[in-house]
Parts: C-alpha cells; structure tokens; sequence
C-alpha cells in the first residue's frame, strides 16, 4: 500500500538539495544518503521494482508523489511521474498522487492528478508539509476526494527521514475529526501511527472508514497492540505496506511472515484487505 518509486524514469530534482531537507546540511546520515541519492536517480529503473515485486511475490503496489514545494521547496516524484509509471505497468502499480495542501492551487492539483491523470487516491505527509489535517480550513479538500471516491492515505505518527518536519501533525488523533466530518472517505493512516501505536487502533476502531498500514517500522512491531485488532473484530483493517526504498522488501516481508499472530489474519494483511478497500476483483 505504499511505495515511492525513486528511480531514474522519475523525477527526482535537485539532490543536493533534497539531501539537505531529508537529512540535514552537514550531518553524517546525510553524507551516507547522498550516495543513496545517486544509485536511486540514476541507477534504479522502475524495471528493477518489478523484478524485486516478483522476487517478493508482491502481485500490486500502490506508488506514491512527495510533493513538499511550499514546506521545503521540493518535490521528488511528480504526480505526472506516477500517471506515466502505472502506464508502463497497470496490470502491477496503482498511482496515488501527492497534494501540496498548503499551497493555493492544492484544489487544482487533486482535480488534475485524479481527473486528467486518473490516479486512484492521493498521499499525503503532514508532519513534512507542515499543515494540521484536523484544521476545518481543509474541509473542502477532503469532501472533494469524497465526491470523486478516492482513498486519502496520510502518514502516521512523527518523521525521522526529514529534518524540520513537525511530529505532531502526524498524530494519528488528528484523523479522528476528519474521520468524524467525512464519514464516507477511506483513510489510511500509514506507518501504525508510530510511536502512537494505541491511539492510532482508537481511531481505526472507533471510524469505520479508517484503516492503518505497518509500514516502515517492522522494527517495532513487538509494540503494535495486533491482540486487540482480533479482539474488537477489525483485522480486516489493517494492510501491508513497506515504504520501499527506504525500507527494504527484504527486510519487511520476513518480519511479517514472523508475526505472532493467526495465518488468517496474516492472508488478511497480505492482500486481502487491501484488495477490499481498492475494489480489485
């Protein structure tokens, strides 16, 4: 449910720059990165994702923009990038754009990205882009995706990989008013929520239209309350998603292959669920 496809049929823009704002000036992460940088914008191919998907026996992946232009001046993946990648391969990746939120056209770009490039749904990183999701200011923005029947993946929990992004716009209880006003609009809060791992399962609880994905932090799994997905019946809201590149296939499936927890609920988490919340026959 959730991949960046950073690779050379991509936009990537200007590295030097986009080291700074995910790593810090100076810093040695950022010095490791860079290189990164270079193998993902000009060595990668969207061909080597599929391979890896095939290697994995990953059969679709939603790929997802980063567009932070008013936050931090950047944008790596264009929404026109994702349009022109699902069309390479539509039978294997479904495109969700990114909405710069904060800028004035942010109306415009969710028409464009869904209504001229037909992307599926749209992604969004409040803590990077620096805007309260609870704020009513945005309303028409989420009652637009509503009426164009859309899934607004948006991320949870604070950010580690961008330098000045601000953690409490990630808080999963942000969604909870937004889930609240905007009954019928399929929310994904990614990446559990991390590190508010309870409070993300209240509002996936509490909302039907919210679900969550395990993305990223498979290092913290042991913390994710899994018992009480089966407990209060709402396995069937929880998907599997890596956050690939930065997180490694490899690294990932293995560590929910391991889960404690019933095969039923893995086959959910594998496909099921997902293929219910994006109508894949």
């Amino acid at each position: 449910m959730h991949i960046h496809p950073f690779c050379k049929e991509a936009t990537m823009g200007d590295l030097e720059k986009v080291a700074d704002v995910m790593w810090g000036a100076g810093t040695l992460k950022r010095k490791r990165m860079r290189r990164m940088l270079d193998q993902i914008a000009y060595k990668t191919s969207i061909d080597d994702y599929i391979s890896l998907m095939d290697k994995y026996k990953i059969d679709k992946a939603v790929i997802v923009s980063f567009n932070i232009t008013t936050a931090f001046g950047v944008c790596m993946v264009t929404n026109d990038d994702v349009s022109n990648l699902v069309a390479r391969y539509p039978e294997r990746l479904i495109g969700f754009g990114c909405v710069d939120v904060p800028a004035s056209d942010a109306m415009e770009q969710l028409d464009y990205a869904i209504n001229s490039l037909g992307l599926k749904g749209i992604k969004l990183v409040p803590p990077v882009q620096k805007f309260d999701i609870s704020d009513k200011k945005y309303d028409s923005l989420w009652k637009k995706m509503t009426d164009l029947g859309i899934i607004l993946w948006t991320h949870g929990g604070h950010q580690v990989s961008t330098k000045g992004s601000v953690a409490k716009y990630g808080h999963p209880l942000l969604i909870d008013e937004v889930a609240m006003r905007h009954e019928d609009l399929p929310i994904v809060i990614g990446h559990m929520g991390t590190p508010w791992f309870w409070d993300t399962y209240s509002v996936v609880l509490r909302h039907p239209n919210v679900y969550v994905d395990i993305s990223a932090h498979y290092d913290l799994y042991g913390y994710f309350p899994w018992d009480a997905y089966t407990k209060y019946n709402i396995e069937h809201k929880v998907l599997f998603a890596s956050d690939y590149p930065l997180i490694q296939w490899g690294a990932i499936v293995p560590a929910v292959e391991a889960l404690p927890i019933s095969n039923g609920f893995k086959k959910k988490i594998w496909g099921e669920n997902a293929m219910k919340l994006l109508d894949i026959k």
